[in-house]
């Protein structure tokens, strides 16, 4: 359970839809920062509340925590995406303007955490095992652990599953059938409305990484779904980054609490405090 400390609220987008967050304040009563999330899911499936209360109660200790929504694909396109995205960090920063402000992601939540930082001032990135750029050799190809199940689901069984209606969550077995299609044919980047894979819009070149805030990097070496390679390429890139490598072959290793997990939370609050 969520303490009591906690509110939801909604932004309106220019198009018109009704954005939800959540604002789960920190417990120490002079709060050092707030620390905006973006949830994973290849920007497909997946919800803003998906953070294990364990991990949350770390993250809240001293920053207020933010569960933002965005709109998923392929109801809504990439830069409906983003566009979502950057109006949950205004609103943030317009609630809490005098407060660092840092952004935290998983998978395709740390690309939108990283895209945000090209458009915004961040004060600190958390990167979970996530990626900068979408014209990557694996993202382009069909994905060999998606390929066998891809294969079952037919043009019948989408159909049934992609809404009319934008939306910014739904239930895993109607969401991850869509995005096992999407890896297992090579169709991610058409579902994501993306015509040419290396468009500068979605892809952060070296450079702006050079000029990106402190980053915190944990990612498996043997990660089957997005490379490990990619986050050496923001760890060779960014000024002010550190990383932690884990010797297995899980994407979202923390999707069980256990000691490791638990303990790269308290390194990830260790290295905001010493940004504060």
């Amino acid at each position: 359970m969520i303490g009591l400390s906690q509110y939801h609220s909604k932004i309106m987008t220019e198009d018109g839809f009704t954005l939800p967050f959540t604002v789960i304040e920190a417990k120490n009563k002079h709060a050092k920062g707030v620390i905006t999330y973006f949830h994973g899911g290849g920007l497909i499936f997946g919800s803003p509340d998906d953070l294990s209360q364990n991990y949350i109660d770390l993250l809240t200790q001293d920053f207020h925590l933010v569960l933002a929504s965005y709109r998923l694909a392929p109801e809504s396109n990439i830069n409906t995406i983003i566009s979502d995205a950057l109006l949950q960090y205004d609103a943030i920063k317009q609630r809490y303007p005098s407060l660092p402000l840092f952004t935290f992601g998983r998978s395709a939540g740390a690309f939108l955490a990283m895209i945000v930082s090209t458009h915004r001032q961040v004060d600190g990135i958390v990167d979970f095992y996530g990626y900068c750029r979408v014209h990557v050799p694996s993202f382009l190809r069909p994905n060999s652990q998606y390929q066998t199940l891809s294969s079952k689901i037919t043009p019948e069984i989408l159909n049934q599953l992609i809404q009319q209606q934008p939306l910014t969550s739904g239930p895993m077995q109607a969401r991850y059938p869509i995005y096992i299609h999407a890896r297992g044919e090579a169709k991610w980047l058409d579902y994501l409305g993306i015509q040419t894979s290396t468009q500068s819009d979605y892809n952060i070149s070296a450079q702006q990484l050079n000029h990106f805030p402190p980053t915190f990097i944990v990612h498996c070496i043997n990660d089957p779904d997005v490379p490990y390679s990619e986050s050496e390429y923001i760890y060779q890139n960014v000024k002010n980054c550190h990383i932690e490598t884990l010797d297995d072959n899980q994407h979202d290793f923390d999707r069980t609490v256990n000691e490791t997990s638990i303990d790269l939370y308290k390194k990830t609050v260790h290295f905001l405090n010493q940004l504060i």
